[in-house]
Order: structure tokens, then sequence, then C-alpha cells
């Protein structure tokens, strides 16, 4: 909680240095394009994306089909969290930063939404110019510690541009999210470990607290049975007529130790923070403990990409995929596309808000 806050007062420490500089030197940030907005947003403008390659004229077709794919993955999303509300298990959840994302999770979650962003935004903008769609400027942004990017793209051209290019340019951002997201998810296998549980941390006063387990231990093995994930611990810690057990884990240093614990019948946890734990190679090459935050950056690469494409996919009106049902249905049918957009609205709130 001290670091948190610790955290919070240097950022609003150097939220009030560049309002006093921008207050100052207004003429210095503003021939550099540099706006303050609100004294919390700070937003760059680099200027037109002037030339782009017959290769994004070539990738738009794809970028349609990788949109297609991911409004097919948003309804799968949908469809299993309206079942979960149904049956009890639950529904879709948000992942709030600060509250559920936080220490250097928070860190990999800002540099992963930044990369999505200007890439998203980058696509954008290089599909309309490939197509001949002009834009007038592409920027940068920073609102309060969320990176942002943005391009604006000429309205008149983008208007006079044949259906099959307005898809594409909607859904260029789309399918740069989830390249970006898949990229993520196969540096997170490559660099994950298939056996094994890493201890992240440790609860004080627990079992493995109290037998001397430590943060970036890596889990092999609980009475003989091989670890290959939390189910497993799960399913051997259940079985409270074991008193005695036979932990065997690999050191933060590297050595292979062995705990015996004793329990009480009624202790079914033993009070650690899990994760994959990092490949061999990776443990080889880096360290367990630099291992786990390169695990940790392609995860949140992962997530974050591969939900933000799903997402903005989704026929919703703020959304890319919002822009493309109006643009698919046409201007007969508008109404038809306003309540696609109304209906996909409600029921992802259905799958949201908790039932009493």
């Amino acid at each position: 909680m001290e670091g948190a806050l610790l955290a919070l007062g240097v950022v609003l420490a150097a939220w009030a240095v560049l309002n006093a500089a921008y207050t100052l030197r207004r003429d210095f940030f503003d021939s550099r394009n540099i706006r303050l907005l609100y004294g919390l947003i700070l937003v760059y403008r680099a200027g037109k994306v002037k030339v782009a390659g017959r290769l994004w004229k070539a990738l738009t077709p794809l970028f349609a089909a990788s949109y297609a794919l991911s409004v097919a993955w948003f309804l799968i999303v949908i469809v299993e969290g309206v079942a979960g509300k149904i049956y009890g298990r639950g529904g879709l959840r948000v992942l709030v930063p600060g509250v559920d994302i936080t220490g250097l999770d928070l860190v990999y979650f800002i540099v992963a939404v930044a990369l999505a962003a200007v890439l998203h935004e980058f696509f954008h903008g290089k599909t309309a110019v490939g197509n001949g769609v002009g834009v007038k400027s592409f920027g940068l942004a920073l609102a309060f510690v969320l990176p942002l990017a943005f391009t604006e793209i000429d309205e008149k051209d983008f208007a006079g541009s044949s259906r099959r290019v307005k898809i594409g340019v909607l859904a260029a951002g789309v399918a740069a999210n989830l390249a970006l997201g898949l990229l993520g998810l196969a540096l997170f296998n490559t660099a994950t470990s298939p056996t094994g549980i890493l201890v992240t941390g440790v609860v004080p006063g627990s079992l493995a607290y109290k037998a001397g387990v430590e943060p970036y231990s890596i889990l092999l093995s609980l009475n003989g049975v091989e670890l290959r994930g939390v189910d497993d611990l799960r399913s051997v810690l259940s079985n409270t007529s074991a008193t005695t057990l036979n932990l065997t884990l690999l050191t933060p240093e590297g050595s292979t130790r062995s705990i015996i614990i004793e329990r009480n019948t009624t202790d079914k946890t033993l009070g650690v923070y899990v994760m994959p734990p990092p490949a061999g190679w990776l443990v080889r090459t880096a360290g367990v403990y630099l291992g786990a935050q390169l695990v940790k950056a392609f995860f949140w690469l992962y997530l974050v990409n591969f939900n933000l494409a799903i997402l903005n996919a989704a026929p919703l009106f703020i959304t890319d995929g919002g822009r493309i049902v109006f643009e698919l249905f046409g201007e007969r049918l508008k109404k038809m596309a306003l309540a696609v957009n109304t209906l996909t609205l409600a029921v992802l709130l259905l799958t949201l808000v908790p039932l009493p």
C-alpha cells in the first residue's frame, strides 16, 4: 500500500511540474505540436501519414478476415458469459488497473496498452493511405498514466471510398491487435515450462511460510505427484488424510530442495501465490526472477491485445466493429445496424453486471 501511494505521489508531482512548464512555456510546446488538455492529458500530433506501400492495400482483405475471426471469438465469449450467468458460474469480469493489477504487473499492463494503441492506430493510418484515403494526422497521447494513440482520417475521402475499403480500414486496427496478441501468446508458451509451479508470493503465517518456501521458488512435486499446474496442487492438498506433505522445489538460487511439512486436516492450502514457471532454457539464461518477469510481460502482451481485438471487433457503438456493422447494412438498413449494436451492448452488460 505504501509503495502504491508513493508511486501515485510521484506521478502527481510529475504532472504538477508538467502543468507549470506548460503554463510558463506554452509557445515551446505549441511549436512542437504538443498540447496539454484538462491538466492530465498530454497530446502530441506527429503529422500526416503520407506514404504507404502496396503491401497495405494487398493486406486489406486479410484485415477483414481477422475482423471476422475476432467477432466470432467475441460471440463465443459472450455465449460462455451468458451461460455462466444462467448456471451460476459467474459472468465476465473486468480487471481494474490499480486494484486487480498492481506492482510490476501494472507496468507490464501499461506497456502492453501502449503497444496496442500505437500499432492499432498505425495500421488504421497505413491501410487508409494504401487505399487512397487521406490521413490528416497521427498522434500519441498520455491520459494520466494510460498511453493512447489516434489517427485522424480524412472523412470526405473515407465517405467516398468503396464499402470494401471502408471495412478494410476499420478492420486494420483489430487485425493489428489480434496479430500482436497471438505473438504474445506464442512468446508466453515458448517462455513457460509445462511442469512445475512458480511461487510469486508467500502468505505470512501459512504452511509455506512456516516451511521456509521463498518467493520465486518452483514447486516440482508434492507427495510424489509431479506438479503440472494449480489443479495438481489442489488435488494433492484436498486429500486431508495426508497430514505429512513431502514438497520438492527448485530454490531461487537454482538448487533442488525437499521439505517435509506437517499440517492439520483442516489445512487445504499452502498459502502461496503462483503462476506458470519460466522454461528451463530461460531460467538457465536469465535466472528465475528475470525469467518470471519476461513471462509476465508476454502474458500481458497477449491478454491486453487479444481482448482489445475481440472487444473492438464487437458491434458496439464506439468500436470499429460497431462502425463496420453500419457499413455492412448501409443507409437503407441503418435501423437494423442500430438494433444489432444495441442488442450487443445489452447482452454484454448482462454478462458483466452482478445479478441479485
